[in-house]
């Protein structure tokens, strides 16, 4: 009876294989007061911390040299590898490599099926070799080639629902009594956490550059709509984050504020009728120019990511004195965010109909307490002579 118990995370609640020493869906260890209790809590607590730093860790390259560096430290050995599948299926090459010659092996590649890692990665089972002289599998090619000797191997496979991520390997365990069973089992839970966290973060990262990529198509149909405004949402989100900087934003509210003006004007692509011969934007009526900041909200608040910044986008129009649309509001009714888009997209329709610089700075001084807000007025001439500086 006692053989058919289900053993759960105490954190999480989620079932936990039977020699599981680590929960693979949220990082807890399991039984850490038995290998405490062992001797080695320093271990323990430093695979444990590990463990909770590789489920937040979103940077792929960061969390692979965190893995080997620890790997190393942790199991008391001269050297750590940590080996990629490639694109191509067929081999393994070194994402990671730590100890004297490790920047000596990052160039190879290893043909699955060759050498002791190439072995773990073709049957997917671990490997620990305490005398490497007496096996056949080790071909000692790669320590030819960096002038490392290699004495013994602790490799592990790194699985993630059932694909093969690489390998995880160890090298000449500086104690004498060489690599044993609990050595195995805890790479392999380390490992195991470790092909997790980089396949989340690879699906991450690949929703991010699809993320990016629909942000770049969007931008470039708007831009699209009129000749004078190639580079204009760049340029137009590159002010606006200095500008914010300088006015005391960060965090998510600079992130919203610098996706608001990515995509302040997204709403013309609905409401824009066509565009003339010189492609020059034509509106039906008057009544879409004014509309197309509460178009443009609506059409991107349903987007998580961009709450904050369809907020904002309903506010570009908008000027301190209330002279602006489409709800004419003034003042303190208009967000930090919303009055430092106004002032950056009036200004830069100045540029875009010919206006000098000096011009732009001049209305801008005149407007200032009326169309914009004084501080944003003053922190912006700012900003125009911090680029304006650059540029000479």
């Amino acid at each position: 009876m006692a053989d058919n118990l289900t053993i759960v995370c105490s954190h999480c609640k989620k079932e936990l294989a039977a020699d599981a020493h680590f929960c693979h869906h949220c990082g807890a260890p399991s039984g850490a007061a038995n290998w405490a209790a062992s001797g080695d809590e320093n271990f323990v607590k430093g695979l444990f911390n590990l463990a909770r730093g590789l489920a937040s860790t979103l940077d792929v390259d960061a969390l692979l040299k965190r893995i080997g560096q620890s790997a190393e430290q942790m199991f008391l050995c001269e050297a750590s590898a940590l080996m990629l599948l490639d694109e191509d299926q067929k081999h393994l090459f070194f994402k990671v490599a730590t100890g004297e010659k490790g920047g000596m092996v990052t160039k190879f590649r290893i043909k699955l099926g060759e050498g002791i890692a190439g072995w773990v990665a073709e049957k997917r089972e671990s490997v620990m070799v305490n005398d490497v002289s007496g096996d056949a599998r080790f071909t000692g090619q790669h320590d030819q080639a960096s002038g490392f000797k290699t004495k013994s191997v602790l490799c592990v496979p790194m699985l993630a629902g059932g694909e093969l991520i690489g390998v995880l390997e160890v090298l000449n365990k500086r104690v004498s009594e060489g690599f044993t069973e609990a050595d195995k089992s805890l790479l392999e839970s380390l490992a195991s956490l470790a092909a997790l966290a980089i396949a989340n973060a690879r699906v991450v990262g690949g929703f991010r550059n699809f993320y990016s990529n629909t942000i770049e198509i969007l931008i470039s149909a708007i831009e699209a709509r009129d000749m004078r405004m190639a580079g204009h949402c760049w340029r137009f989100a590159q002010r606006a984050t200095s500008l914010g900087r300088k006015l005391g934003l960060d965090g998510q509210v600079l992130k919203d504020l610098y996706y608001s003006a990515l995509l302040h004007d997204v709403g013309f692509l609905k409401v824009a009728a066509g565009w003339n011969m010189s492609r020059i934007l034509v509106m039906e009526s008057p009544h879409m120019e004014q509309t197309h900041p509460m178009i443009g909200a609506e059409m991107i608040k349903g987007i998580d990511i961009l709450k904050g910044a369809a907020g904002l986008i309903l506010f570009h129009h908008e000027c301190y004195d209330g002279s602006g649309f489409p709800r004419g509001l003034k003042g303190d009714e208009i967000p930090l965010g919303g009055h430092i888009l106004s002032v950056i997209e009036y200004c830069e329709e100045m540029r875009m109909n010919g206006y000098a610089l000096e011009q732009v700075r001049a209305i801008l001084e005149e407007q200032s307490g009326k169309k914009f807000h004084p501080d944003v007025a003053k922190a912006y001439l700012d900003v125009l002579q911090s680029e304006e500086a650059k540029a000479a």
